[in-house]
C-alpha cells in the first residue's frame, strides 16, 4: 500500500535541503576564504621577504664574477671614515702588524626596509657590520687571525629563526697561535648577519699545502655551498646550522661537507714546492663551475657528475678569480710565478677542448715589487652587465703588478698584434688594446660600471670615465695605500685602505632615503627589538648612569693619550654625532662627543684607564642598555 506525505513531512524535506545547500555554500565559502587567506598571508611573506635585499652577497656581485653596483659618481669626495683597526699575523719572517683590510677585501651589502649595511673582513681579525650611511659599527665578531678575503651572504629560506636567515661565510688566516701541523685550523666560519653569533666552524685541513687560510668567496646554490681553500682542496657543504654537528668537547658546530677534490696533480707539489693554494673564488657557466687554484690550473666542475671534466693548465700561481663573459668566456688572470714567460690575462672558451680553448692571451710587463715579478694578481672587470645595448665595446679592464692598468675590447682581437703564452711554448692573439694609465703597482680587482671605472693600488685609487670607444677622458685620484676592491652603491663608493680605515667617497651621490629608525630588523624580529626598547624605557625611567667617564664632562672633546675609550658610534656629520648623543643621554647614560684626527666625531661612553677596566664598563653598557659599543685607546 503507497503511503502518502504529509505537509509535514514535505516542510521536513523542505528544510534539510535549505540546510544542505547552506552547508554547502558555506563550504564554497570557507575554501574562497582560505585561499583568500592563503593569498594574504602569501602578500605578508613577500613584504617580509622585501625588507632584506642582498645588494652584494659574494665577491664581484655574483656567482659570474661580473657585477660591481648600480652606479658610480664623479669625484673621490669623502663622505665618512671608519678606523677599522690593526691586528697581528704570522708570516715566514716572523710576526707583523696588519692595519685595515687588503686583498680581497669588498665589502658585502645587505638593505634592511630603507637602510643598508655593510660586511666586511678586517685586519683587526675581526668580521663587521657597518651602517652604509653614517660609517657606524653595528657588531663585530672576532677570528683568530687577520681577515684577507671576502665572504659571501647565504639566504637561507629554511631559517628556523630570525638568526639563521641570512648568514655571513667568511674566512680568515689560520690562527696566529696555530701551525700548519696543528690538529685543526677552523679558519672558516658562518656568522649571523642578524647578530653576529657565529652559527659554525669549518677545520681547513692539513695537506700539501703550506697554508691553511681561507680568502675565497664562496658560490651557494640552493642549499650547497662551493668553495676553493688554501689547503687545495674545492668542497661543496651546507652552509645551514641546522644540519651542523656539535664538535666534541666544544661549544661549536661543524657543517655537513658533501665533497672534497684536490685541485692539483701530485707533481705539483714538487714543482711548486708545497704552494697549492686556490684563492680564487669559483664562478658558474651552466652546469660547472670553473676555479682556478694555486697549483697552476683552470678546473671545470660538473654539477651533474659532481666531478671535474675539464683542465687548462697553465703552470704559473694562478689569484685572481675567473670573471665569466657574456659570451660564455672565462677571463682569467695570471700572475708570473712558476712561468718561464710573461704572466697577463687569458680568455677562455671551457665549451671547448682544453687545447682549443685560449680565445687570446694578453701579456703585461715583467717588474719586481714585494714579493711579485709581474703578472696580474687581482681579477678581471668588465662592463658586459652594463652594456646590453651594445653602447660600448665588451670592455675588460685590470691592473698589473708593473704598474699599468690596461682597458682591452675582449671580443675583439687584435689583426696584427700576437702575444707569447706564458709558458713561451704557443703564440695566441691579443684583445684589441683600448686605452691604458700607469696607476702604480696593483694586487687590486678594479670595477666597472656604465661609463667609469674606479682602479685601486699601492698609489692610490683612480676613478676613470671613458668614451664609446674606450678611451679614457677624465680622471681624479686619492692617494692611498689600497689592496682591497671596491664596491659602488647609488653613487658612492666603498673601499678599505692598508692605513686603517674604510672610506665611504661620493660626494655628489644621490641622498640616502630618509630612513625610519623603528625599520632597522627585518619583521621575523621585530617582537625582540620591541622587547628590547621596553627593556631600554624601564631602564630609562630608572634613570642610573651606567658610568661617567672619569675626569671629562659631557661636553668633553679631548681625548687623553693611552687612555681606553669605549665609543657608540662613529660620524662624519657631527649633528648626527649630536642626535646619537642626545638619544643616549635620554636613557641615562653620561656620554660625550669626542673630535677626532681622522674628521670623524666619535660618541664616547666609557673612558678606561686600562684595558680591564673599559672591558667591565662594555659589558656593564651592553647588558644594562643593551648597546653595541667598540674599544678605542687613543695614541
Amino acid at each position: 500500500m503507497k503511503r502518502s506525505i504529509s505537509q509535514k513531512q514535505v516542510i521536513q524535506v523542505f528544510f534539510l535541503a535549505v540546510l544542505l545547500f547552506a552547508s554547502a555554500c558555506n563550504s564554497v565559502n570557507s575554501d574562497n576564504n582560505s585561499e583568500a587567506d592563503n593569498k594574504v598571508s602569501i602578500v605578508e611573506e613577500q613584504k617580509e621577504q622585501d625588507t632584506l635585499e642582498i645588494i652584494n652577497g659574494t665577491f664581484l656581485g655574483n656567482e659570474q664574477r661580473n657585477y660591481y653596483g648600480d652606479s658610480i659618481g664623479n669625484d673621490l669626495t669623502e663622505v665618512w671614515k671608519l678606523y677599522l683597526g690593526e691586528g697581528t699575523t704570522n708570516l715566514a719572517k716572523g710576526q707583523v702588524v696588519w692595519k685595515g683590510a687588503g686583498w680581497t677585501g669588498q665589502p658585502l651589502m645587505v638593505r634592511e626596509f630603507d637602510q643598508k649595511y655593510l660586511l666586511l673582513g678586517c685586519y683587526d681579525h675581526n668580521l663587521k657590520k657597518i651602517n652604509a650611511a653614517t660609517g657606524e659599527l653595528i657588531w663585530s665578531y672576532a677570528y683568530d687571525d687577520v681577515i684577507k678575503g671576502t665572504g659571501s651572504i647565504w639566504h637561507n629560506k629554511k631559517a628556523a629563526s630570525p638568526e639563521e636567515q641570512l648568514i655571513v661565510l667568511q674566512g680568515s688566516r689560520l690562527g696566529i697561535q696555530n701551525s700548519l701541523a696543528a690538529p685543526e685550523v677552523y679558519s672558516y666560519r658562518a656568522i649571523s648577519y642578524a647578530s653576529g653569533n657565529e652559527l659554525w666552524r669549518m677545520n681547513s685541513k692539513r695537506s700539501g699545502s703550506y697554508s691553511r687560510d681561507v680568502d675565497a668567496s664562496a658560490i651557494t646554490i640552493g642549499d650547497t655551498a662551493y668553495l676553493g681553500l688554501e689547503n687545495g682542496y674545492f668542497i661543496s657543504f651546507n652552509p645551514g646550522r641546522e644540519s651542523a654537528k656539535p664538535i666534541a668537547s666544544t661549544e661549536y658546530y661543524e657543517p655537513d661537507i658533501f665533497q672534497e677534490l684536490p685541485l692539483f696533480e701530485k707533481e705539483d707539489i714538487w714543482k711548486h714546492g708545497g704552494n697549492l693554494v686556490t684563492e680564487a673564488s669559483p664562478a658558474k657557466i651552466g652546469d660547472h663551475i670553473y676555479i682556478a687554484s694555486g697549483s697552476g690550473h683552470v678546473y671545470g666542475y660538473n654539477l651533474r657528475s659532481k666531478s671535474i671534466d675539464w683542465t687548462f693548465d697553465i703552470g704559473s700561481d694562478l689569484d685572481g678569480s675567473p670573471v665569466v663573459t657574456s659570451d660564455g668566456c672565462l677571463l682569467v688572470s695570471i700572475e708570473k710565478q712558476y712561468i718561464s714567460g710573461k704572466g697577463g690575462v687569458f680568455k677562455l672558451d671551457p665549451s671547448k677542448r682544453p687545447e682549443d680553448c685560449v680565445v687570446w692571451y694578453f701579456s703585461t710587463g715583467n717588474r719586481e715589487f714585494a714579493d711579485w715579478k709581474g703578472g696580474v694578481v687581482g681579477s678581471v672587470a668588465i662592463n658586459d652587465s652594463y652594456n646590453a645595448q651594445g653602447k660600448y665595446p665588451y670592455m675588460a679592464v685590470f691592473s698589473g703588478i708593473d704598474g699599468t692598468m690596461y682597458i682591452v675590447d675582449h671580443k675583439s682581437v687584435d689583426p696584427v698584434e700576437t702575444s707569447v703564452g706564458p709558458n713561451e711554448k704557443n703564440t695566441y692573439p691579443m684583445p684589441a688594446l683600448l686605452d691604458r694609465r700607469k696607476i702604480g703597482p696593483s694586487i687590486s680587482t678594479p670595477i666597472f660600471v656604465q661609463d667609469k671605472i674606479v682602479a685601486a693600488g699601492y698609489s692610490g685609487l683612480n676613478l676613470f670615465k671613458v668614451n664609446s670607444n674606450g678611451k679614457i677622458v677624465s680622471e681624479t685620484k686619492k692617494n692611498g695605500v689600497f689592496e682591497a676592491s671596491p664596491v659602488a652603491d647609488r653613487g658612492r663608493i666603498y673601499i678599505a685602505s692598508r692605513n686603517g680605515y674604510l672610506y665611504c667617497l661620493g660626494g655628489d651621490a644621490q641622498k640616502e632615503a630618509k630612513i625610519d629608525k623603528n625599520k632597522t630588523m627585518p619583521s621575523k624580529t621585530v617582537k625582540k627589538v620591541e622587547a628590547k626598547k621596553k627593556t631600554e624605557k624601564a631602564l630609562i625611567n630608572n634613570n642610573k648612569p651606567v658610568h661617567r667617564p672619569s675626569n671629562v664632562s659631557s661636553h668633553g672633546k679631548k681625548l687623553v693619550s693611552n687612555n681606553y675609550y669605549l665609543v657608540a658610534g662613529a660620524f662624519g656629520v657631527r649633528s648626527n654625532a649630536e642626535g646619537e648623543l642626545k638619544r643616549l643621554q635620554a636613557k641615562g647614560i653620561d656620554a660625550f662627543v669626542a673630535e677626532r684626527p681622522n674628521n670623524l666625531n666619535y660618541v664616547i661612553v666609557g673612558v678606561g684607564s686600562n684595558e680591564i677596566e673599559i672591558k667591565k664598563i662594555k659589558v656593564a653598557l651592553e647588558e644594562k642598555f643593551l648597546i653595541d659599543a667598540w674599544v678605542y685607546r687613543c695614541p
